[in-house]
């Protein structure tokens, strides 16, 4: 069974594909895919799962409206064995690519599951047609 994420508040609905790094070693799933990084915990197991989405390429993308979540929002996981857990947002934050790339809050470790969303932060500058910052999003069970 593929995994889900579902924000109704914002309109966030997605079938969620497991994918590794791509071949520069980067977190960069495909146009119109929402991807769970197969390196990091499962969704609802102990540990941090990591899902990204682009807000845009080539126009608005899976995770387009991820800014506009607010604090406390809920939302639903649907595990890969078909259990589903409903969550809530703990907190999001606009962070620089290269602090992102050693934040312990989304690579280190957790006793309990936390899921990090990840996507641009369309807010933040843009150098080389890239923004140099992620807007992320930490979760965890209700």
């Amino acid at each position: 069974m593929p995994i889900g994420l579902t924000i109704a508040s914002i309109g966030i609905d997605e079938h969620v594909k497991a994918l590794g790094l791509n071949a520069q070693g980067q977190i960069y799933p495909p146009r119109r895919t929402t991807m769970w990084y197969s390196g990091s915990a499962q969704p609802g197991q102990n540990g941090i799962a990591v899902i990204a989405g682009h807000v845009t390429y080539d126009g608005p993308d899976n995770f387009y409206n991820l800014t506009k979540v607010a604090a406390a929002a809920p939302l639903r996981i649907t595990c890969s064995s078909g259990r589903q857990i409903d969550a809530v947002v703990t907190r999001t934050a606009s962070v620089p690519k290269t602090t992102l790339q050693t934040d312990q809050t989304v690579w280190g470790s957790s006793p309990s599951p936390v899921v990090v969303l990840i996507t641009c932060d369309p807010a933040s500058r843009v150098v080389k047609g890239h923004h140099l910052n992620n807007f992320v999003v930490w979760t965890v069970p209700r």
